[in-house]
């Protein structure tokens, strides 16, 4: 049962695709760009100077090619955790962007309901959702809209 309710939870933290991947999408470019930008300024800056220190130290062949497979190893480690945080930095991102659009969501249902004649539906947040004075606005909106008819009747 825990299983089940664990896969629920996950198909749920995509409430709105189009919205919440979009900010993915922003937030991950933006970790790739810095990411590449980073690790270009990194590689240029320790190849750079690698090469010189090799170059001119009294080394045999194998302790040069050594002191590369070296680089090459720091380097696949970097990249590696760079893209480790990218996908942290991608899921932050669809964390965060379902905050708002869970609230967005109930938004929108409680609009439908009113629409189509349920004038009682109200908007109910969790407490850690973003929106809630928007929420409690329109609530009490509905309720004076709601007082008046009544009145009138």
């Amino acid at each position: 049962m825990t299983e089940n309710r664990n896969r629920r939870k996950l198909k749920n933290i995509l409430i709105n695709p189009r919205f919440q991947l979009k900010y993915v999408m922003l937030a991950s470019f933006a970790g790739i760009i810095l990411t590449v930008a980073n690790a270009t300024l990194f590689y240029r800056y320790v190849n750079e100077n690698y090469a010189i220190l090799v170059e001119l130290s009294p080394m045999t062949e194998e302790a040069k090619a050594l002191l590369y497979k070296e680089l090459r190893t720091i380097i696949g480690f970097l990249t590696v955790s760079s893209l480790v945080f990218v996908a942290v930095v991608a899921w932050l991102a669809l964390m965060i962007s379902h905050r708002t659009a869970g609230p967005l969501y109930h938004f929108n249902r409680v609009f439908n309901e009113i629409r189509t004649g349920k004038s009682g539906s109200r908007i109910h947040l969790r407490p850690e959702d973003d929106f809630q004075d928007v929420a409690e606005s329109f609530n009490r909106m509905m309720d004076s809209i709601q007082g008046n008819q009544n009145s009138k009747g």
